[in-house]
């Protein structure tokens, strides 16, 4: 064989090998993620100032990550806001107002989900627990897709103690009486800690990222999405979760501001502790369980190639306004929630005073995650505010609610100021940084004329591009 020949030879077979060589390279190099949900989680810890609750794991997981103070959801209600970030799509562009109906609802049929799309893109994904909503899963998004119940069995909430087979295990209950929202239901547990929904998905994630570590080793990555129940209504967990928060140490909810339709009797001050005693129970019993992953994370080495997210799906009012539990309405506090970015070479342990959308997780994990971008998503990414928290940003959230299943009320948020659309018709403005709990309304304030133009303008707009103008 000719010299030249010979030598074309070799460095072809050198290229082949070297391609070999870099294709799994290249996959590995994609971030895995890790993506935790909190059903019903507010910003009742320790990393946000409240000192009250107990939750060393968030507050280790805090210590890596950025903290948004200013998140927000894009519907206060468990499944319309796990649709839309989970599509990358609003409310009114995906139907979903209420917690019935499958996720992929007849304006969704051609939607790539989030966890669908990184699947589709050569990711392993996993589902456990409550993701999209119970019992509505979608399995096109997931290699492996579970309840964390026996046998799979789909256990709504409200009856978990029973269907569960606990009940000879509780040893207190309370049920709150009056007031508005949800209210607040508990029950004590003496044993069977190891059959509850959230233990049993916290120990399937660490066997999931023991597989995820050996797939980065062959050239995989990973999604892991993990919905833990907790702190949820009912208010189930051990007994020792519930020691730390004596009845009679809890506070008293603050009231102020205007008062919420809707609201029952008054509630007594011992329902009112009681109602935040089981809360905070349960937030420090999902926090165990978060412990219990993040532990693996370390034995498993995955925190310089794995994005970690923890969220609540919406906030939460424990009491506040007259003793409303609960959450769909346009305030604050039920808007906007915890959420937690732990993202290799980003900042950690800062937080960040920016608004955000959830609608902004989907095309922030693909642009972090080097994925073609996405059709038909709706947000933005806010990966520069995990590489410098205090970058300029200046784009308002907004939060929708739906009346007989039409969109009715809007909240436009600001860095200062939330402008609020109610669904019966009422309008409100607060200056969020001088009156956080949103006790004055300040729509009648001649100072705030300028102000409340400039944010009616915005929901008008809003409404113009999303709402047909209504």
């Amino acid at each position: 064989m000719p010299r030249f020949s010979r030598r074309l030879l070799i460095l072809v077979l050198f290229l082949l090998r070297l391609s070999a060589i870099a294709a799994p390279a290249a996959s590995a190099a994609r971030p895995n993620v890790l993506f935790i949900i909190a059903d019903d989680l507010t910003k009742t810890l320790p990393c946000y100032g409240y000192a009250l609750a107990q939750t060393p794991n968030v507050d280790r997981l805090a210590a890596r990550a950025v903290r948004f103070d200013r998140a927000y959801c894009q519907y206060p209600v468990c499944s319309p806001a796990r649709t839309s970030f989970l599509s990358g799509r609003r409310p009114e562009h995906t139907g979903m107002y209420g917690n019935l109906g499958t996720s992929r609802t007849p304006l969704l049929q051609d939607a790539i989900f989030l966890p669908q799309h990184f699947r589709n893109n050569g990711y392993f994904t996993a589902r456990l627990g409550k993701v999209f909503h119970i019992g509505r899963d979608l399995p096109e998004c997931w290699d492996v897709t579970e309840e964390g119940t026996p046998e799979n069995k789909i256990i709504s909430q409200p009856p978990e103690v029973q269907q569960l087979g606990l009940s000879s295990y509780v040893v207190a209950e309370h049920k709150l009486k009056g007031g508005g929202g949800e209210g607040a239901t508990y029950a004590i547990l003496k044993g069977g800690k190891n059959e509850l929904i959230d233990v049993r998905n916290a120990t399937r994630a660490v066997e999931l990222l023991a597989e995820g570590a050996k797939r980065n080793a062959a050239g995989q990555p990973f999604f892991l999405a993990c919905g833990f129940r907790r702190p949820h209504l009912p208010h189930v967990a051990p007994s020792d979760f519930f020691d730390p928060y004596p009845v009679g140490k809890m506070p008293l909810p603050e009231t102020g501001g205007p008062k919420i339709s809707g609201l029952k009797s008054a509630v007594s001050a011992e329902d009112s502790r009681e109602g935040l005693r089981g809360y905070l129970a349960c937030v420090s019993f999902m926090d165990e369980q978060l412990g219990r992953v993040l532990d693996a994370m370390d034995a498993h080495r995955l925190w310089d190639n794995t994005i970690v997210v923890l969220l609540g799906d919406h906030g939460y009012l424990l009491g506040s306004r007259g003793g409303w539990g609960g959450k769909g309405v346009l305030y604050n506090e039920a808007a906007s929630t915890a959420l937690l970015v732990a993202a290799p070479g980003k900042a950690k342990n800062t937080g960040c005073s920016r608004v955000v959308e959830f609608l902004d997780f989907y095309p922030t994990l693909a642009e972090l995650c080097g994925l073609p971008a996405p059709t038909g998503v709706e947000g933005r990414s806010f990966a520069p505010l995990l590489a410098r928290p205090d970058a300029r940003w200046d784009h308002p959230a907004y939060t929708m609610v739906a009346h007989d299943d039409q969109p009715a009320g809007l909240a436009v948020s600001t860095e200062r100021f939330r402008y609020l659309e109610n669904a019966d018709g009422s309008v409100e403005l607060f200056d969020v940084q001088a009156d956080p709990r949103e006790w004055k309304n300040l729509v009648a304030d001649p100072a705030r004329e300028d102000d409340l133009a400039a944010l009616k303008k915005l929901a008008t707009d809003y409404k113009s591009k999303f709402r047909g103008g209504r």
